[in-house]
Protein backbone atom coordinates (compact mmCIF):
# COMPACT_ATOMS: atom_id res chain seq x y z
CA UNK A 1 0.00 0.00 0.00
CA UNK A 2 1.56 3.64 -0.68
CA UNK A 3 0.29 6.28 1.19
CA UNK A 4 1.21 9.99 1.19
CA UNK A 5 1.27 10.13 4.79
CA UNK A 6 4.55 13.09 4.76
CA UNK A 7 5.41 13.93 7.85
CA UNK A 8 2.91 17.01 8.96
CA UNK A 9 5.31 20.05 9.96
CA UNK A 10 2.48 21.53 11.25
CA UNK A 11 0.48 21.50 14.49
CA UNK A 12 -2.62 22.49 15.83
CA UNK A 13 -3.08 20.83 19.43
CA UNK A 14 -0.33 22.73 21.86
CA UNK A 15 -0.37 23.39 25.31
CA UNK A 16 1.62 25.95 27.44
CA UNK A 17 2.68 25.94 31.19
CA UNK A 18 -0.50 27.97 31.67
CA UNK A 19 -2.40 24.78 32.17
CA UNK A 20 -0.33 23.49 34.72
CA UNK A 21 0.51 20.14 33.68
CA UNK A 22 2.58 21.04 30.90
CA UNK A 23 6.03 23.08 30.28
CA UNK A 24 6.97 26.08 27.74
CA UNK A 25 5.82 29.15 27.40
CA UNK A 26 4.45 30.19 23.79
CA UNK A 27 7.30 31.74 22.45
CA UNK A 28 9.38 27.91 23.77
CA UNK A 29 7.12 25.92 21.80
CA UNK A 30 7.60 28.51 18.49
CA UNK A 31 11.16 28.52 18.78
CA UNK A 32 11.04 24.93 18.52
CA UNK A 33 8.72 24.51 15.91
CA UNK A 34 10.65 27.21 13.65
CA UNK A 35 14.10 24.90 14.78
CA UNK A 36 11.49 21.69 13.10
CA UNK A 37 11.00 23.86 10.08
CA UNK A 38 7.16 23.99 10.98
CA UNK A 39 4.87 26.01 8.72
CA UNK A 40 1.99 26.64 11.02
CA UNK A 41 1.52 26.04 14.63
CA UNK A 42 -1.73 26.00 16.68
CA UNK A 43 -2.01 26.82 20.32
CA UNK A 44 -4.57 25.02 22.19
CA UNK A 45 -4.36 25.35 25.26
CA UNK A 46 -6.87 23.88 28.20
CA UNK A 47 -9.80 26.40 28.51
CA UNK A 48 -10.76 27.72 31.47
CA UNK A 49 -13.90 27.11 33.49
CA UNK A 50 -14.87 28.15 36.84
CA UNK A 51 -17.14 25.33 37.49
CA UNK A 52 -15.20 22.56 37.03
CA UNK A 53 -13.65 21.11 40.27
CA UNK A 54 -10.46 19.68 38.52
CA UNK A 55 -8.83 23.05 38.33
CA UNK A 56 -5.23 21.39 38.41
CA UNK A 57 -5.62 20.78 34.46
CA UNK A 58 -6.56 24.18 32.86
CA UNK A 59 -5.42 27.59 32.56
CA UNK A 60 -7.21 29.33 35.68
CA UNK A 61 -9.52 32.38 34.39
CA UNK A 62 -7.14 35.35 35.54
CA UNK A 63 -4.52 33.47 32.99
CA UNK A 64 -6.30 33.67 29.76
CA UNK A 65 -5.94 37.40 29.09
CA UNK A 66 -1.45 36.08 29.65
CA UNK A 67 -2.23 33.31 27.19
CA UNK A 68 -3.57 35.80 24.63
CA UNK A 69 -1.08 38.31 25.02
CA UNK A 70 1.79 35.62 24.42
CA UNK A 71 0.54 34.59 21.62
CA UNK A 72 0.27 38.02 20.48
CA UNK A 73 3.83 38.98 21.28
CA UNK A 74 4.91 35.78 19.68
CA UNK A 75 2.78 36.02 16.11
CA UNK A 76 4.74 40.32 16.30
CA UNK A 77 7.89 38.66 16.84
CA UNK A 78 7.66 35.10 15.19
CA UNK A 79 4.92 35.91 12.43
CA UNK A 80 7.43 36.48 9.01
CA UNK A 81 8.70 32.93 9.96
CA UNK A 82 6.08 30.69 11.08
CA UNK A 83 2.20 30.95 10.75
CA UNK A 84 0.59 31.54 14.51
CA UNK A 85 -3.21 29.95 14.87
CA UNK A 86 -4.74 31.21 18.47
CA UNK A 87 -7.36 28.36 19.69
CA UNK A 88 -8.34 26.79 22.98
CA UNK A 89 -8.89 23.07 23.46
CA UNK A 90 -12.19 22.92 25.43
CA UNK A 91 -15.14 20.77 26.56
CA UNK A 92 -18.67 21.02 25.43
CA UNK A 93 -21.65 21.50 27.59
CA UNK A 94 -25.47 21.99 26.38
CA UNK A 95 -25.65 24.93 28.94
CA UNK A 96 -22.52 27.07 27.92
CA UNK A 97 -23.95 27.14 23.84
CA UNK A 98 -23.41 30.98 23.38
CA UNK A 99 -19.48 30.92 25.53
CA UNK A 100 -18.04 28.87 21.99
CA UNK A 101 -19.10 31.59 19.90
CA UNK A 102 -18.01 34.74 22.01
CA UNK A 103 -14.88 33.03 22.26
CA UNK A 104 -14.07 32.68 18.42
CA UNK A 105 -14.43 36.24 18.43
CA UNK A 106 -10.84 36.83 19.64
CA UNK A 107 -9.19 32.82 18.50
CA UNK A 108 -8.80 31.18 15.00
CA UNK A 109 -10.38 28.11 16.42
CA UNK A 110 -11.66 25.58 19.16
CA UNK A 111 -10.92 21.87 19.22
CA UNK A 112 -13.21 19.67 21.19
CA UNK A 113 -11.36 17.77 23.80
CA UNK A 114 -14.62 16.34 25.87
CA UNK A 115 -13.19 14.89 29.13
CA UNK A 116 -16.30 14.85 30.82
CA UNK A 117 -19.79 13.93 30.15
CA UNK A 118 -23.29 15.60 31.68
CA UNK A 119 -25.54 12.95 33.28
CA UNK A 120 -28.15 13.12 35.78
CA UNK A 121 -27.16 17.23 36.18
CA UNK A 122 -23.59 16.07 37.59
CA UNK A 123 -20.57 15.99 35.48
CA UNK A 124 -18.29 12.57 34.81
CA UNK A 125 -14.79 12.26 34.07
CA UNK A 126 -14.55 10.28 30.33
CA UNK A 127 -11.54 8.10 32.05
CA UNK A 128 -14.48 6.06 34.63
CA UNK A 129 -16.89 5.94 31.48
CA UNK A 130 -17.26 2.01 31.27
CA UNK A 131 -21.28 1.46 30.28
CA UNK A 132 -22.81 2.05 27.09
CA UNK A 133 -25.37 3.82 28.34
CA UNK A 134 -22.19 6.38 29.07
CA UNK A 135 -20.24 6.24 26.17
CA UNK A 136 -23.84 6.83 24.35
CA UNK A 137 -24.16 10.08 26.03
CA UNK A 138 -20.15 10.70 25.22
CA UNK A 139 -21.14 10.46 21.42
CA UNK A 140 -24.27 12.79 21.57
CA UNK A 141 -22.15 15.27 23.19
CA UNK A 142 -19.80 15.26 20.63
CA UNK A 143 -22.60 15.48 17.81
CA UNK A 144 -24.11 18.13 19.36
CA UNK A 145 -21.01 19.97 19.50
CA UNK A 146 -19.83 18.95 15.65
CA UNK A 147 -23.28 20.27 14.55
CA UNK A 148 -23.11 23.71 16.44
CA UNK A 149 -20.39 24.45 13.61
CA UNK A 150 -17.58 25.91 16.56
CA UNK A 151 -15.04 23.61 16.06
CA UNK A 152 -12.70 22.46 13.72
CA UNK A 153 -11.10 18.88 15.75
CA UNK A 154 -12.47 16.77 17.72
CA UNK A 155 -9.16 15.59 19.74
CA UNK A 156 -9.05 12.11 21.00
CA UNK A 157 -12.60 11.39 19.55
CA UNK A 158 -12.12 7.53 20.72
CA UNK A 159 -10.71 8.38 24.31
CA UNK A 160 -14.33 6.87 25.58
CA UNK A 161 -12.67 3.19 24.69
CA UNK A 162 -10.17 4.25 27.39
CA UNK A 163 -11.59 1.36 29.44
CA UNK A 164 -12.80 -1.09 27.16
CA UNK A 165 -10.98 -4.36 25.65
CA UNK A 166 -13.48 -5.04 23.58
CA UNK A 167 -14.88 -3.38 20.55
CA UNK A 168 -18.32 -4.93 20.25
CA UNK A 169 -21.48 -3.83 17.79
CA UNK A 170 -23.02 -1.27 19.90
CA UNK A 171 -19.71 0.19 20.71
CA UNK A 172 -18.96 0.39 17.32
CA UNK A 173 -22.73 2.06 16.30
CA UNK A 174 -21.52 4.53 18.78
CA UNK A 175 -17.87 5.04 17.32
CA UNK A 176 -19.70 5.27 13.75
CA UNK A 177 -21.78 8.04 14.61
CA UNK A 178 -19.08 10.35 15.91
CA UNK A 179 -17.22 9.70 12.59
CA UNK A 180 -20.60 10.45 10.36
CA UNK A 181 -20.94 13.53 12.40
CA UNK A 182 -17.52 14.50 11.62
CA UNK A 183 -17.89 13.96 7.95
CA UNK A 184 -21.46 15.49 8.01
CA UNK A 185 -19.77 19.31 9.63
CA UNK A 186 -16.30 18.08 8.01
CA UNK A 187 -14.74 18.48 11.22
CA UNK A 188 -11.29 16.84 11.31
CA UNK A 189 -10.80 13.76 13.36
CA UNK A 190 -7.58 13.37 15.70
CA UNK A 191 -5.11 10.91 15.82
CA UNK A 192 -3.68 11.84 19.12
CA UNK A 193 0.09 11.11 19.57
CA UNK A 194 -0.06 12.35 23.40
CA UNK A 195 -1.72 8.64 23.53
CA UNK A 196 1.13 6.80 22.38
CA UNK A 197 3.40 8.29 24.86
CA UNK A 198 0.77 6.75 27.36
CA UNK A 199 0.62 3.19 28.90
CA UNK A 200 -0.02 0.06 26.28
CA UNK A 201 -2.48 -2.22 27.20
CA UNK A 202 -2.77 -6.12 25.94
CA UNK A 203 -5.68 -7.24 23.87
CA UNK A 204 -5.61 -10.85 23.04
CA UNK A 205 -2.04 -10.90 24.02
CA UNK A 206 -1.12 -8.15 21.74
CA UNK A 207 0.35 -4.89 23.28
CA UNK A 208 -1.88 -1.84 22.02
CA UNK A 209 -2.27 1.90 22.79
CA UNK A 210 -5.37 2.59 24.95
CA UNK A 211 -5.94 5.94 22.34
CA UNK A 212 -5.36 5.92 19.55
CA UNK A 213 -7.83 2.60 19.32
CA UNK A 214 -6.95 0.77 16.36
CA UNK A 215 -11.16 -0.49 15.75
CA UNK A 216 -12.02 2.79 15.66
CA UNK A 217 -9.52 4.01 13.02
CA UNK A 218 -10.53 1.10 11.18
CA UNK A 219 -13.57 1.98 10.78
CA UNK A 220 -12.57 5.64 10.13
CA UNK A 221 -10.43 4.18 7.41
CA UNK A 222 -13.67 2.57 5.65
CA UNK A 223 -15.21 6.56 4.94
CA UNK A 224 -14.06 10.02 3.68
CA UNK A 225 -13.66 11.30 7.04
CA UNK A 226 -11.15 14.09 7.52
CA UNK A 227 -8.07 12.80 9.85
CA UNK A 228 -4.97 14.58 11.08
CA UNK A 229 -2.29 13.61 13.29
CA UNK A 230 -1.68 15.91 16.31
CA UNK A 231 1.07 15.96 18.67
CA UNK A 232 -0.88 16.85 21.94
CA UNK A 233 2.55 18.43 22.80
CA UNK A 234 3.03 19.16 26.59
CA UNK A 235 7.09 19.79 26.10
CA UNK A 236 8.21 21.36 23.15
CA UNK A 237 10.07 18.45 22.14
CA UNK A 238 7.14 16.75 21.71
CA UNK A 239 6.12 18.46 18.64
CA UNK A 240 8.39 16.54 16.57
CA UNK A 241 9.03 12.77 18.71
CA UNK A 242 9.02 9.19 17.97
CA UNK A 243 5.66 9.33 19.35
CA UNK A 244 4.95 11.53 15.96
CA UNK A 245 6.25 9.00 14.03
CA UNK A 246 4.65 6.16 15.66
CA UNK A 247 1.26 8.05 14.82
CA UNK A 248 1.76 8.46 11.19
CA UNK A 249 2.97 4.40 10.77
CA UNK A 250 -0.06 3.28 12.55
CA UNK A 251 -2.33 5.58 10.19
CA UNK A 252 -0.52 4.14 7.04
CA UNK A 253 -0.57 0.34 8.50
CA UNK A 254 -4.59 0.99 8.89
CA UNK A 255 -4.40 2.63 5.46
CA UNK A 256 -5.65 6.25 6.27
CA UNK A 257 -4.16 8.90 4.40
CA UNK A 258 -3.94 12.34 7.10
CA UNK A 259 -4.37 15.64 5.90
CA UNK A 260 -0.64 17.58 5.84
CA UNK A 261 -2.76 20.68 6.60
CA UNK A 262 -5.80 22.40 7.75
CA UNK A 263 -7.40 25.77 7.33
CA UNK A 264 -7.64 27.10 10.64
CA UNK A 265 -8.82 30.96 9.94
Amino acid sequence: MSLKNYIMKNNYHTHTYLCKHAIGTVEDYVKKAIEFKFKHLGFSDHAPFDFLKERSVRMNIEDYPIYLKELEDAIKKYGHQITIYKGLEIEYFSFKKSHYQNLLKELDYLILGQHYIEKHNTLKSIYKITSIEDMKIYADTLIEAMNSKNFKIVAHPDIFLFNQKEFTKPIQKISQSIIDAAIENNVALEINANGIRKEKIYINNEERFKYPRKEFWELVKLTEAKVIISSDAHKPKYLLDEAIYSAYKFATDIGIEVEEELVMS
